[in-house]
């Protein structure tokens, strides 16, 4: 039983980057990206769904709160304080719909355009110059194998 124990602890709690499972060694590069990407966007006054929201607004807008949140994964009660705080500072307008009374929309202002242009291309050319940049060969393997990951751990299929 204690061989049992020590292999199982080796296989999950391998804190060598080097030795790592594959599948934990992706988990935590990928909580690491998270927290570097939140990082960097904090710096610019936002939040990672704050930008989130601008960017699909930008895209695609005068959604609902309830499209909105789909596009983003996040429940509309957590975009609630999001949306308030980025009406307050100008950045996105809400405007009732005109069919449907009770469906409010909501658009991105100029405002709203200015500062996501401007942390987004802060925020892209630091992760540019930070992340390693694999050989084209390399990189075609990496995206099959994440795209075959994403695949497997979700009911969606990969967006491209």
């Amino acid at each position: 039983m204690v061989a049992y124990g020590c292999v199982v602890s080796e296989m999950f709690f391998e804190a060598e980057p080097e030795r790592m499972p594959l599948g934990k060694l992706l988990s935590w590069t990928g909580q690491s990206l998270s927290r570097y990407y939140q990082r960097m966007v904090a710096a610019r006054g936002l939040t990672s769904t704050s930008i989130g929201v601008l960017g699909v607004l930008a895209h695609t807008d005068a959604v609902s709160h309830r499209e909105l949140s789909g596009h983003l994964g996040v429940t509309p009660a957590t975009l609630t304080p999001v949306v308030d705080a980025l009406e307050n500072a100008g950045e996105l307008s809400r405007e009732r719909d005109g069919v449907d009374r009770r469906v409010v929309r909501l658009s991105i202002t100029q405002r709203g355009r200015d500062r996501l242009l401007v942390a987004f291309t802060d925020v892209a050319a630091m992760f540019r110059d930070r992340m390693p940049h694999p050989p084209p060969e390399h990189e075609v393997i990496i995206r099959d194998y994440l795209l075959a990951v994403l695949g497997a751990v979700t009911d969606e299929e990969p967006r491209p």
